[in-house]
């Protein structure tokens, strides 16, 4: 190992040891159950803010877009970029009816309106879900570990190889980690990591881009294909994965994932408010456009040069974090991206422990004290880190991606709960046994293509559509998404329309519950509303035009209209939002915390981009 290396893993280690230290001093502001899985509904929007936008761009949405973009080009962006629009559209949608309801989980909603059986189904199904969802994570931790430093041979234990055995350590890591603070020491030590992904960012494009060759290597159509700036792109193109059917796929796997999501909500339902908790989600989504070029573009550039050649794309941002960025902050970037990985994996089973707690153990064990229920989430933690351990090592033996992994079972998950839980909110005519039919033959379906056992049908029936249904690939995600989704819905609308919704629901009582008196509109809103307006039909304009743009220019046009559309939706937000707050906020012991005092305000971001952007100038200048 160089000198380098020695320097930047030891920066690694006593980064991770200080995030460690600060969950143990957090613990002092755990006093109730509602701490440890909400924080005590304590987050304001800037807290929310870094926490989400961690979570999404983080070691996962980095590293993974980072190894796609190596090999395919900017086509990937919309995956980050769909997800900015997409959130912003659910701080202003099912956000506030989320928060109207003053619950802790998805499946308290479920509940209420569907009944106990096929909420527990959810949460069950959840429950797996985001288990595996932790084994990515920690398998993206140790492809950051692998990428920078390389892992020994000899470390190795239980006939698992040296990756595996890096794994199975993060996995110690990350559960130990999650079970000091829960939801507190999560999005608090998200929030140094954003601060650190950002200042990351800046320092990475400039470099990498000289280190490729100047600018104008972005530049060069014999470097840089036209094709590989194209983001849209059709399927004639040949690239397989990276045509309009991944697109409709990002655009359907992404509305779980910002809209339902318990993992991702569960940082609303910790806000002090609905404005805190919308305003926090809308910022995010505006933050985190141009951060994620700021990875993508180096990427590209240094792939068009041919100073690096890979086998494992997914290594090739923290081997550029290695070998191009100064001793120190290189190893702090790294740093950021291990502990975003740890800090993504612990809010998931936070959730996955929410979840059970409240919908599963907690009905059957009332009058328990906080302290049994903290236990015993707890103890979930463990369990749900052993599955997600295991999913690590199944995808590494098969090779699988780290985008292909979350695809895998986001495609087999995520479309039926989506359609249930939206079919909860909006749709007054859904009933119980339309909702468990949803639930069965979407997850079904995506069950059977996932296994292969639809090609396996193919020669036994000779009817028209059935035919051409069996004759496509379900097997890969992109299928499953682009029929379960639509499948699901139309099961459960055609089976509520004929079946008996639950006694109350057809006078529309949780409706009335979550009604309520918008904040109306005034120029400001109106202004932002038509900015929003103006680059929604920008973006659509732009999917039909994008191959015929000045490139690498329509990559930062598209970025443009993305932004205004987020930029007018957060200043128009409040015309949809309640007019007056009705949510009564008892100032939790962590807001007095000097981390909540500094840290989490619009000054401390500020001063973050202040300094990015110095940075960037003096590296290009001076560097």
């Amino acid at each position: 190992m160089t000198t380098a290396a020695a320097v930047n893993l030891g920066i690694v280690i006593v980064y991770l040891l200080a995030m460690l230290a600060i969950g143990l001093w957090l613990t002092r502001y755990v006093k109730s159950g509602a701490d440890y899985f909400l924080a005590g509904r304590s987050l304001n929007r800037w807290v929310i803010c870094g926490s989400v936008m961690s979570t999404n761009v983080a070691a996962m949405y980095l590293v993974g877009p980072a190894g796609k973009a190596y090999e395919g080009g900017a086509a990937i962006l919309l995956m980050a970029w769909t997800g900015n629009m997409l959130a912003a559209i659910s701080a202003v949608t099912f956000l506030p009816r989320f928060r109207r309801l003053r619950i802790t989980t998805v499946t308290e909603l479920l509940r209420e309106r569907y009944g106990r059986s096929l909420s527990m189904s959810v949460t069950g199904m959840w429950i797996v879900f985001y288990a595996m969802f932790s084994g990515v994570t920690m398998l993206t931790c140790a492809t950051i570990i692998e990428g920078s430093f390389g892992i020994p041979d000899w470390y190795r234990v239980a006939g698992l190889d040296s990756f595996e055995t890096a794994i199975a350590t993060i996995a110690v890591v990350v559960v130990f980690y999650c079970l000091f603070s829960g939801l507190l020491a999560v999005v608090y030590t998200d929030l140094l990591q954003s601060f650190l992904i950002i200042l990351g960012a800046v320092i990475l494009l400039p470099l990498a881009v000289k280190y490729a060759g100047g600018v104008s290597i972005l530049f060069d159509a014999d470097k840089i294909s036209p094709d590989k700036w194209t983001m849209f792109r059709a399927a004639s193109s040949g690239t397989g994965q990276d045509d309009y059917t991944l697109i409709l796929m990002l655009l359907l796997l992404g509305l779980p994932y910002w809209f339902t999501s318990q993992y991702m909500l569960q940082r609303s339902f910790a806000g002090r408010n609905v404005q805190e908790a919308s305003k926090g989600l809308l910022w995010a989504a505006l933050l985190t456009g141009p951060l994620t070029l700021c990875y993508i573009v180096p990427v590209m550039a240094v792939a068009a040069s041919g100073k690096i050649e890979l086998e494992a794309t997914d290594s090739i941002l923290p081997l550029l974090a290695q070998q191009i960025m100064p001793i120190g902050l290189g190893g702090l970037f790294l740093a950021a991206l291990v502990a975003a990985s740890n800090s993504t994996a612990s809010s998931v089973l936070n959730s996955t422990a929410t979840l059970f707690e409240q919908d599963l153990y907690r009905p059957l064990a009332r009058g328990k004290t906080d302290a049994h229920y903290m236990k015993v989430g707890r103890v979930v933690t463990v369990l749900g880190g052993v599955v997600g351990l295991v999913y690590a090592i199944a995808c590494h033996r098969m090779e699988l991606g780290l985008l292909d992994a979350v695809w895998m079972i986001g495609s087999i998950f995520q479309p039926a709960i989506f359609v249930v839980t939206a079919g909860a909110l909006f749709f007054r005519r859904a009933t119980p046994a339309g909702g468990l039919a949803c639930l069965l033959v979407g997850t079904g379906y995506a069950l059977v293509g996932a296994l292969g056992g639809w090609e396996r049908l193919r020669p036994e029936f000779d009817i028209p559509l059935l035919r051409q249904f069996l004759s496509w690939n379900h097997a890969t995600p992109i299928t499953r998404a682009l029929v379960g989704m639509p499948l699901s819905a139309l099961t459960l609308i055609a089976v509520s329309l004929f079946t008996k919704p639950l006694p109350g629901q057809e006078q529309g009582e949780m409706f009335d519950r979550i009604r309520y008196e918008p904040g109306g509109w005034n120029s400001q809103r109106i202004f932002g509303a038509t900015v929003a307006v103006l680059g929604l039909i920008g973006m659509i304009v732009f999917s039909f035009v994008d191959g015929d743009l000045p490139k690498p220019w329509n990559v930062l046009i598209y970025l443009a209209l993305l932004s205004s559309f987020v930029g007018g939706m957060l200043l128009c937000a409040d015309a949809f939002l309640p007019a007056e707050e009705t949510e009564e906020h008892v100032p939790a012991a962590i807001e007095k915390s000097f981390l909540a005092r500094y840290l989490g305000t619009g000054r401390a971001w500020a001063v973050v981009y202040a300094l990015a952007a110095i940075i960037v100038i003096v590296l290009y200048l001076w560097g």
